[in-house]
């Protein structure tokens, strides 16, 4: 099965035809897809960077089994715009499989949500260099999405004051060696006799 195109459009909705350079407007379920497949390629990056398009597809393409979907770079750059709003149930085990998240995440708002904010929780970890945080995340997947939000707004807090701190402590070596008399390399006379 490929699905490398073929567009179901519901009555009266535009559509974007490159071929033959018509604008048309993006579906409302394409739009929304189009956010979380977007979404995927900006927090799951384990090269230390965004995967190209190429990259994707060549990465589902080494996964598949005889029988399974492929897309094309074409076909994953409509659905990344939210041109294209229905893929097939391949496409989106395939997108699912590939960037490690549930299937559900791209159909069911209340996964999307859990997901997003896990992989949000994660960038900051990885952001701020959190290593003992990352041991208490197995207690993190089983929470709602607001705890994992609460976790990573502390974490991202944690973040903050230290980088205060860290000014704050270089300031006050600046004034403390500012405010030292400079030496002349000369000893100090001696003081009066009593």
């Amino acid at each position: 099965m490929d699905d490398t195109g073929g567009d179901s459009v519901a009555e009266g909705a535009e559509n974007v035809d490159e071929r033959h350079g018509e604008d048309r407007a993006v579906e409302p379920e394409g739009e929304r897809l189009g956010r979380r497949i977007e979404f995927l390629f900006r927090y799951v990056q384990p090269l230390g960077r965004r995967y190209t398009l190429q990259e994707v597809v060549d990465g589902i393409r080494d996964a598949a089994r005889p029988g399974d979907s492929r897309i094309s770079v074409g076909r994953l750059w409509t659905l990344l715009k939210g041109r294209a709003g229905n893929p097939t149930i391949g496409t989106l085990r395939a997108l699912g499989d590939f960037f490690g998240v549930p299937h559900a995440y791209f159909i069911d708002d209340e996964v999307a949500d859990r997901v997003a904010a896990q992989l949000e929780l994660i960038a900051a970890m990885r952001a701020n260099d959190v290593r003992s945080v990352a041991l208490r995340a197995a207690a993190v997947a089983t929470m709602s999405a607001h705890g994992v939000d609460t976790v990573r707004s502390l974490v991202e807090r944690s973040a903050m004051l230290e980088a205060e701190a860290e000014a704050e402590a270089e300031a006050d070596a600046e004034s403390e060696s500012e405010s030292e008399p400079e030496s002349t390399g000369r000893p100090d006379p001696p003081g009066p006799v009593v």
